[in-house]
């Protein structure tokens, strides 16, 4: 059976310039025991004593995964993993001929030593030990076979087949886990899979598939340069094609969120499952075929995420698509109003206008010659607005401050940086203002409530 051991923490980390505060980790760390993962790697200790003292907090949660922390093969490193508490030490020593010789300068027969010596020196600290043979992919087999069961017989219960360049190909790593399952003394496999060619999580599911037990993932595919297998891709993956359901997919999203607002690393709209665009469908084809059945352009149902299906507005739109919105808002149009409409709607996408629902009402309203009082007018709303770092608040201030709409700006602390008070004449003034707030620079995120009552309060 499937298990998941994730390294946000960890290898998510060593992405460049993400750094987690203490509180971040500790909140990670309790999410991804919401999703369920097995293992959970919470940093090594010897990189600075904030990760030690991460990794002794989150040790101290009481948390249903495993505690991992990570330390290469050295006697100061192991006793730090002891003294957080984690369960586990993850020991990693490299194994491949080109990292034998250009980094560590060491023979095969030192290594062998090395390994054994670590491993028991952690088994006797009362710690599980697994040892990653760091470029295990580009290594002599024979070697890393020997390597392998050097760490399993000084006590390792664990080893990870690592493809630290992401070179392998799902046919190869399904061929070398199968080797090694049948010369290997018994033990779990992990895999830790790269994506420097994309197949990081193709490469997983074939190991484990030819009897791998564990996939290591990071939340957001993040890791040392083009990351490892993202968490929600993962797990999905698994559940949907291998029947592997034992994991809570509802708390993906919130957990996806949270990751992207404390890395800075934003998800781009198309990326599988957690993207914005997920299950957004747009040409006028798959628009029709998904209001009619979902399944004809969906490969599940998003309510399994908590998501929501959305449909685009704009020039690849369909009559079926413009029919379902104007219905949501109780209009009835003719057949012949209907095309009009939809011919209108083309001939403003090809302008690269954005269209939200109110632009489709304003249209129908005009086709039609009917006020369509189904859009709020006056609306009021907070705008809460974030700001990169390295921004002056000052800055992005005097800029709001020309923006029609926007009657008062507070500086404020907490999550975002800004409060900006709103005064517009409808939803659609509204979005072009969030639009051209977003496109001020040093904006990282806005979030918008809409007010719905106002009270006057006098001393």
């Amino acid at each position: 059976m499937l298990e998941i051991l994730d390294t946000t923490l960890r290898e998510g980390e060593q992405t460049p310039y993400v750094s987690f505060t203490i509180e971040e980790k500790i909140e990670i760390a309790r999410l991804l025991d919401e999703v369920g993962v097995e293992m959970i790697e919470a940093g090594d200790p010897s990189v600075s004593p904030g990760v030690a003292r991460a990794v002794e907090q989150i040790a101290a949660l009481g948390l249903r995964a495993e505690i991992v922390a990570h330390s290469l093969a050295c006697r100061t490193g192991i006793p730090r993993a002891r003294d957080c508490g984690a369960d586990r030490v993850a020991i990693f020593y490299p194994t491949s001929q080109i990292h034998l010789e250009a980094k560590l300068h060491k023979t095969p027969e030192e290594v062998l030593d090395i390994i054994r010596e670590h491993v028991a020196y952690a088994r006797s600290l009362g710690l599980k030990v697994r040892y990653t043979a760091e470029d295990a992919t580009r290594t002599d087999f024979e070697f890393l076979v020997q390597a392998c069961n050097a760490a399993i017989e000084a006590g390792a219960d664990r080893i990870c087949f690592a493809d630290t360049l992401g070179i392998m190909q799902p046919h190869r790593v399904a061929e070398k886990v199968t080797a090694l399952r049948s010369r290997l003394l018994p033990c779990k496999i992990d895999l830790h899979c790269h994506n420097d060619h994309g197949l990081a999580l193709a490469n997983a599911m074939a190991g484990i598939c030819a009897g791998a037990d564990c996939v290591h993932v990071t939340v957001n595919g993040l890791g040392e340069r083009c990351g490892i297998p993202d968490l929600a891709e993962t797990i999905v993956a698994f559940h949907n094609l291998e029947g592997v359901q034992k994991y809570n997919l509802r708390a993906l999203m919130e957990l996806s969120a949270y990751v992207e607002r404390a890395s800075g690393i934003l998800t781009a709209p198309n990326k599988p499952i957690t993207g914005q665009n997920a299950f957004t469908h747009k040409s006028g084809v798959h628009a029709n075929g998904v209001l009619k059945d979902p399944r004809t352009y969906e490969p599940f149902d998003p309510a399994l995420l908590g998501r929501e299906r959305k449909i685009v507005i704009d020039k690849y739109t369909g009559r079926s698509a413009v029919a379902a919105l104007l219905a949501k808002y109780g209009v009835q149009v003719s057949p012949a109003e209907l095309e009009v409409i939809v011919s209108r709607i083309k001939v403003l996408g090809d302008t690269r206008k954005r269209l939200f629902e109110a632009d489709v009402i304003e249209i129908a309203e005009q086709v039609t010659g009917r006020e369509l009082d189904v859009i709020p007018h006056d609306i009021s709303a907070l705008i809460m607005i974030e700001l990169e770092a390295h921004v002056y608040t000052s800055a992005v201030v005097r800029q709001l401050r020309a923006f029609k709409g926007v009657q008062n700006i507070y500086e404020v602390t907490g999550d975002y940086d800004i409060s900006a008070f709103a005064g517009v004449e409808d939803v659609a003034a509204l979005n072009n203002l969030i639009e051209e707030i977003r496109t001020v620079p040093g904006v990282k995120r806005t979030e918008t409530r809409l007010i719905l009552k106002k009270y006057n309060c006098s001393s």
